[in-house]
């Protein structure tokens, strides 16, 4: 037969006050943060290699000891690429689960509902992944990016193509999506203030037929043609673009696309030559000891996708991750958490052109650009430019 236990008077008294000072981390023997993401939506091939870069650096962090000895759980949901279920997993993780804040997401659709959620009970969001900056602060607490910002990619890469052609008429694809059409806006912008000519094209999310918007571009003779979109689009609109008759420059924007893509993309079209990639992380071809550390630890634990620029990303987000777990401290809470990161300043140590770093009511905080070009006798990426700098501030 159970026992009933009741608790009264200076016994139950005593308990109150434990409880009132309850916090998750004093529950578990671990640090417990959540990661969501795409892993089995549209993009899950853009967002799985980015999830894996993460997973391999709390994995090493947690093999060397962890911090302070206290290892790092992750909690891990899949949102298939829709808005209702990242909300779910995040309500899940934070009520459930008890972790201290949530990593990852998938696109601004997702990102924008579940900062909104997680802003009413106090939990931090990092996403590292596309967005808009209507979906960031300013002046909202707990919703931060380490990620690609549609606005900000768009001015970098207006800037970042004069390395390739000064002037000349610009043609830029993307889907029909509020961060593409975003990403087009401020492209567009810089390419103009260069002296440049711009036109456009954009074709439905849900397009498998490439060919119709490949010669479309080619029928407006652009210099260049600029893609902002992910892995599947660049798959098929490069190859289209080759048959259509362009074999100018053609300069993907990365987000989510990895440097396996662009090889594949270059096979299905006959020739890689002149295709261009602009990135706010390291490709994995370059030759720094942080990328050789990210490629050590791969091989060490394995990846289901190929060694990229997005295992790269997810690595400087788990280096992110650990500086602000280690400056919260043990116990840490959410509030705490969150105050560390408002103003955090990590070394990503050439993972990128400077440290990532959070600026007190922005979320987003200054970021760094890089050109290369893909070297078609070699398959490796190659840099084209030096680091451009670019800050959050002045897009809206």
């Amino acid at each position: 037969m159970q026992k009933k236990f009741v608790f009264r008077g200076l016994a139950a008294a005593t308990i109150a006050a434990c409880l009132a000072g309850f916090s998750p981390a004093q529950a578990q023997d671990a640090y417990k943060i959540g990661y969501i993401t795409d892993l089995s939506g549209p993009l899950a091939s853009s967002y799985t290699p980015t999830w894996e870069g993460f997973e391999l650096y709390i994995k090493a962090l947690n093999d060397r000891g962890g911090i302070g000895g206290k290892k790092v759980d992750v909690v891990l949901d899949d949102d298939g690429l829709k808005a209702d279920r990242a909300v779910a997993a995040a309500k899940k993780q934070t009520e459930r689960d008890n972790v201290l804040g949530i990593f990852g997401l998938s696109l601004s659709s997702t990102q924008g509902p579940v900062y909104a959620e997680m802003r009413k009970i106090g939990v931090p969001v990092i996403t590292t992944f596309s967005g808009i900056l209507d979906a960031l602060p300013p002046a909202q607490p707990f919703s931060y990016s380490t990620g690609v910002v549609f606005e900000v990619a768009g001015d970098a890469i207006g800037e970042l193509i004069q390395n390739i052609k000064k002037g000349g008429k610009v043609v830029g694809m993307t889907i029909d999506s509020v961060g593409g059409r975003a990403a087009l806006a401020h492209n567009k912008k810089l390419v103009l203030a260069a002296g440049g000519q711009w036109d456009e094209v954009i074709f439905p999310v849900a397009t498998s037929d490439f060919t119709p918007f490949a010669q479309a571009a080619n029928e407006k003779k652009p210099d260049i043609v600029v893609g902002h979109y992910g892995s599947g689009q660049n798959l098929g609109v490069i190859p289209a673009l080759r048959r259509s008759g362009y074999t100018g420059p053609y300069v993907v924007a990365s987000y989510g696309v990895t440097e396996d893509t662009i090889r594949a993309a270059a096979q299905r079209a006959g020739s890689g030559d002149n295709i261009f990639y602009v990135s706010r992380y390291s490709s994995a071809f370059d030759k720094n000891p942080s990328v050789a550390e990210v490629a050590a630890a791969q091989k060490k634990y394995g990846t289901s996708k190929p060694f990229s620029s997005m295992h790269v990303t997810g690595w400087a987000l788990g280096k992110f991750a650990e500086e602000a777990l280690k400056k919260c401290g043990w116990p840490c809470t959410r509030d705490k958490l969150d105050k560390i990161v408002q103003t955090l300043k990590v070394d990503m140590g050439g993972l990128t052109g400077g440290p990532i770093e959070m600026v007190a009511g922005d979320g987003y905080g200054p970021t760094y650009w890089r050109l290369y070009a893909w070297n078609a006798k070699s398959n490796e990426m190659e840099p084209k430019s030096g680091w451009v700098k670019r800050e959050a501030k002045g897009y809206k």
